[in-house]
């Protein structure tokens, strides 16, 4: 309930899902509709929506877990990571355009890698993100989705120097132009954490479970974690 409580807060900055009167599904803000659920492991679902307001490509998704929203996500059709709602701390986090290296699903897909570097207002922090995203050939099926496999690496920066390094593995959806979720490995020091945010169920208008707010999949209270995310890993 705080987590649901908390992310409507932010709704003068950017308006969001309004509850069902069932209390089980969320319906898109006025202007926007919902394009596809994706129900993942540890506990987590998404909910992915565009808007008339936004330009073409750009689209939203809306983080769920077990005790509600947790995270609010901006992309464009490039998916660059345009800005971010964070509950985790609550922190808004913004791109700086243009950025010294955009991230390129397009170049990504005809040359099997892409780099990036960029930097992001992060809360109050100014953050310089660099790494790269590469097919690995090992694609897959996934509830009759077809995902390439990826493999990325990203080191984040402040003015100290580096501080987190995110790798891990992950897919790309070339129909909805978007990574989702995988095996994320995050080293801070000497704090490692892994997390598998492997998709389970795409879901779409019409069928059950559409722009649900349950996460159905390791929902045992021991997994019901929330970790931060980060360069949209998961996007």
């Amino acid at each position: 309930m705080r987590c649901a409580v908390a992310l409507l807060a932010l709704a003068a900055a950017m308006p969001l899902p309004a509850a069902a009167q069932d209390g089980s599904v969320f319906y898109p803000p006025a202007g926007c509709t919902g394009e596809l659920t994706i129900q993942m492991r540890s506990c987590r679902l998404s909910n992915i929506y565009t808007c008339a307001a936004d330009a073409p490509g750009e689209n939203w998704k809306l983080v769920l877990e077990a005790d509600g929203p947790v995270f609010l996500s901006k992309i464009d059709a490039e998916t660059q990571w345009l800005e971010s709602y964070d509950l985790f701390p609550n922190q808004h986090n913004v791109l700086r355009l243009p950025a010294d290296d955009p991230a390129s699903l397009t170049e990504l897909l005809e040359t099997g890698i892409d780099t990036f570097d960029f930097i992001q207002k992060m809360g109050d922090s100014i953050v310089r993100v660099v790494g790269f995203d590469r097919l690995t050939g090992e694609d897959v099926v996934i509830d009759d989705e077809p995902l390439l496999g990826t493999e990325f690496s990203a080191r984040y920066e402040d003015f100290q120097g580096p501080y987190l390094t995110v790798t891990g593995f992950e897919y790309v959806s070339v129909r909805h132009r978007r990574f989702i979720g995988g095996i994320t490995t995050r080293t801070r020091g000497d704090q490692v954490t892994e997390r598998d945010y492997t998709p389970v169920d795409f879901i779409y208008p019409g069928e059950p479970g559409f722009f649900s707010k349950t996460p159905l999949y390791d929902c045992e209270a021991s997994l019901a974690r929330y970790v931060p995310t980060v360069k949209g890993y998961d996007q």
